[in-house]
């Protein structure tokens, strides 16, 4: 994302370039008013932070059946013992924070005792096919908690799965409009 000043500087150097044109012109030079007016108008979803005991574990589980890359590794000399990377996948970070230190999850007796956890109970994903999507991973050997299942109350096939730290992960796509309810909520 460009700053509010990289903007201006860009409508500027466009505005006096023949490549630009109006429509550009007009488009960053609006993006940079809401930026400015709208403080959160920009805001976009960038990482998650996972906590984990197994460094080397976490990693390899997220390259192998994922197939995210490690971005950046790093340590923080305040914080001894501490080892981080950034691992992403399409635009989106999985931080991963260890220390040896990091208790394990208690683990839970069925999927809706999990959802009626505090904290962040899952992080999601949308897949083009979540069937597909899931048959791939129980290949990878991926611990597959709820198998792909329509919801169409909220519009969406889901299915969840755990990593190996047993972080619960969600695959999601949107159903076709005639396998939806109607949305009954207010306007968006």
């Amino acid at each position: 994302m460009l700053n509010i000043a990289k903007k201006r500087m860009v409508v500027a150097l466009l505005m006096g370039s023949a490549l630009a044109t109006p429509a550009i012109a007009k488009t960053l030079q609006s993006e940079s008013a809401i930026s400015a007016t709208e403080p959160l108008a920009t805001m976009q979803a960038e990482h998650i932070m996972l906590t984990t005991a197994d460094y080397n574990e976490t990693l390899i589980w997220y390259q192998e059946k994922l197939d995210f890359r490690i971005k950046h590794e790093w340590t923080v000399p305040e914080f001894p013992g501490l080892q981080l990377a950034y691992l992403e996948k399409n635009g989106f970070i999985v931080e991963v924070v260890a220390s040896p230190d990091t208790p394990t999850m208690p683990a839970t007796e069925t999927f809706s005792e999990r959802l009626v956890q505090p904290g962040i109970g899952h992080f999601a994903f949308l897949v083009a096919d979540v069937d597909a999507a899931i048959a791939d991973l129980e290949a990878r050997d991926v611990q597959i908690v709820l198998p792909p299942t329509s919801f169409p109350d909220s519009g969406r096939r889901v299915a969840f799965f755990e990593d190996n730290n047993g972080n619960l992960i969600e695959f999601l796509e949107e159903l076709p409009l005639g396998e939806r309810q109607p949305y009954t909520g207010g306007e968006s």
